[in-house]
């Protein structure tokens, strides 16, 4: 079988020595576009201790993640969604908490300043990530994204298919009075997602649906770790093709 030539460039070994050719590059002033000054590494170090500590004086730092922008409003959205999916298997949750996560993530690019979403369930209106997190949460919530009635809480490559502009636009309250940005776009690549989970059958299986990866990097729940870099080299693999070339 002949090897993929592209190949090593999804490792993150190779992307991490890549970087540090750019870095090198600009840090020896041969970059057209980037410069770095090694001399304010200290003061910048410093800076960023000094706010960490004084915002997280227990260096508990959160991760930064789709699922922080879930606690928006200081609302424990994923306890929420865990209710919801009670009796369910652990493997069963895990699934769900996969599907929001991916389809969340890929409708998350600059929603622009005059676009907003008001959760009827809080009554808190909310912009920017937050709002296109809060947005997408409440959309699978209601089982938007779900080819099943029995079933509400998952993401199906078949309904992806079917949301139009028209559908997301009522999902995420855009409109004339609140316009979204990139909104054709963003229907667009959730029915590529739609797309790539049929064809990608070695990742996503028979179900079709993002939680299918939870299958796939466990080994059918025989592997306990998965390594990072194994997961980026899914992920790259798997949903590579929804990204127009």
């Amino acid at each position: 079988m002949r090897e993929d030539p592209a190949a090593a460039l999804k490792s993150a070994a190779t992307i991490r020595e890549r970087c540090r050719n750019i870095a090198a590059a600009a840090t020896a002033g041969q970059s057209r576009h980037f410069g770095i000054d090694r001399a304010r590494l200290d003061d910048t170090a410093a800076l960023v201790a000094a706010v960490t500590r004084r915002r997280y004086p227990d260096l508990d730092v959160p991760y930064h993640s789709r699922w922080r922008h879930f606690e928006t409003g200081g609302i424990d959205r994923k306890e929420e969604l865990d209710r919801a999916l009670e009796g369910r298997s652990i493997a069963d949750r895990g699934r769900a908490h996969v599907d929001l996560t991916v389809a969340s993530v890929l409708l998350d690019a600059g929603a622009g300043a005059a676009w907003s979403f008001v959760e009827a369930e809080s009554g808190q209106r909310y912009m920017r990530s937050e709002g296109l997190a809060v947005a997408s949460f409440r959309a699978f919530m209601r089982g938007a994204f779900s080819a099943r009635r029995d079933d509400p809480l998952r993401v199906d490559a078949s309904a992806l298919a079917a949301i139009d502009t028209a559908t997301l636009a009522s999902l995420f309250q855009a409109g004339t009075a609140n316009p979204l940005l990139g909104l054709e776009g963003r229907a667009a690549l959730l029915r590529r997602l739609g797309s790539a989970l049929v064809a990608q059958r070695d990742a996503f299986g028979n179900s079709a649906r993002p939680g299918a990866l939870l299958d796939t990097l466990t080994a059918q729940g025989t592997r306990r770790a998965v390594s990072a870099s194994t997961l980026l080299e899914t992920l790259l693999d798997s949903l590579g093709p929804i990204w127009s070339s």
